[in-house]
């Protein structure tokens, strides 16, 4: 997943309406690449697992910045929730770090299992709210 598209808008900056479908696409465009990357990982030998993973997180966490700095730039509502989901995201794949490190086979297969419902239910669930108050404040109605 890569970010080398423009900054996503600070608070400071506002988050001009004409930007959102562009930022949008992006987000969508986040997501199959997150989907695409944990499937990447089921093919992978386990000596490269960790290595995979470690990056797929990295890459999941510049993308939760990013929507946090959205969020913050339209003054989402919902912006606590949708950040304690981040948090709960992320400090359980760090915490599972280590263990794949070591080469811990089982768990490997467990994060398979795992990781991608819970990524899977926040995007259809959180993400899809955050779009749709994207779209309204990029028709006037979130002002």
């Amino acid at each position: 997943m890569s970010h080398t598209a423009a900054p996503t808008p600070t608070v400071e900056a506002g988050l001009p309406s004409q930007a959102i479908p562009d930022l949008l696409t992006e987000m969508d465009a986040e997501h199959r690449q997150v989907l695409q990357g944990i499937a990447a990982l089921a093919l992978l030998p386990a000596e490269r697992f960790a290595g995979a993973y470690a990056a797929l997180v990295a890459d999941i966490e510049a993308g939760f910045r990013q929507e946090e700095n959205m969020m913050d730039a339209i003054g989402y509502g919902e912006i606590r929730a949708h950040r304690r989901d981040h948090a709960e995201l992320l400090a359980l794949m760090h915490r599972l770090r280590p263990y794949l490190d070591d080469g811990n086979a089982p768990l490997a297969d467990i994060v398979m299992a795992m990781i991608p419902a819970m990524l899977i239910r926040h995007m259809s669930g959180m993400d899809q709210d955050l779009a749709l108050a994207l779209r309204q404040h990029a028709s006037g109605a979130g002002d």
